[in-house]
């Protein structure tokens, strides 16, 4: 059976112009393939989910991620919120860049804080003891 399918296909790509209908049917079953697996990995089955409008960061200031060790206040993009660390304000009105929510993670909340400030608040959340509070 197999001696047979290889000598139907040494048949069949005998000549040049038979190689050739070989040849462009192998690539348009090639590209229908590719179209298929292109379409399957659309913007809807995406992994990360993230918010639309993101803001710049401003002048003198640094973008510090960190991952809600707690219950997180329902934030986007453009809020502002205090970060509070070991029950002290450590900085007022900070503007939220970007907030990334993941299933089956944590969210991700990107925050806009002064550079002199971001050394400190970046060690706080790796140390999970950073609170955020929205700002109304």
């Amino acid at each position: 059976m197999q001696t047979k399918l290889i000598d139907q296909w040494y048949a069949l790509c005998r000549d040049a112009s038979r190689q050739r209908l070989v040849i462009v049917a192998l690539s348009i079953l090639s590209a229908l393939l590719y179209l298929v697996t292109a379409l399957g990995f659309t913007s809807s089955s995406s992994v990360a989910t993230t918010q639309d409008s993101r803001h710049e960061i401003p002048a003198g200031f640094r973008a510090v991620a960190m991952q809600s060790v707690g219950p997180l206040p329902e934030l986007r993009a453009g809020d502002y919120v205090d970060v509070i660390i070991n029950a002290t304000v450590a900085l007022d009105r900070v503007l939220v860049l970007d907030v990334a929510l993941q299933p089956g993670r944590q969210a991700t909340v990107v925050l806009a804080v002064p550079l002199t400030n971001a050394p400190q608040i970046a060690d706080a959340a790796a140390l999970g003891i950073v609170a955020l509070v929205l700002v109304g």
